[in-house]
């Protein structure tokens, strides 16, 4: 599982977490044509997706407010090493601090935050 490390202000603290690439879906646009493009602006990688394979609904902070959020996540394969980040704006390259690839057994047993918090067990029943 390709990840990217955050680390965003909230109550007036870093928070540390770690989520797969993604972002807003624009107007006129799908979802699985949000997912595409934020692959190319984020990590420059062109693959095929499918699914969508799960949805994650979750309330948070962002930029001092609360948001209330619907994730779409599609499944994507990557034969090769681990992209390079690449920021769209300035909050992406404040935010996003490391890209790397987890494996599943790590995922299990690590404490940092992962989002969403079932992302184990979705990848579990995918493979």
């Amino acid at each position: 599982m390709l990840l990217i490390r955050f680390v965003v202000e909230r109550q007036n603290h870093p928070f540390i977490f770690w989520a797969t690439p993604g972002g807003e879906v624009e107007p006129n646009e799908t979802d699985i044509d949000a997912a595409r493009r934020e692959l190319q602006e984020e990590l420059g990688l062109d693959i095929d997706l499918a699914g969508p394979v799960h949805m994650f609904t979750s309330e948070f902070e962002h930029e001092g407010g609360v948001v209330s959020n619907t994730d779409v996540f599609f499944l994507g394969r990557c034969d090769a090493p681990t992209p390079d980040l690449q920021f769209a704006t300035q909050a992406e390259r404040v935010a996003m601090k490391e890209l790397r690839w987890w494996p599943i057994a790590e995922l299990e047993r690590t404490e940092e935050v992962v989002f969403p918090s079932d992302l184990r067990t979705v990848v579990e029943a995918i493979n």
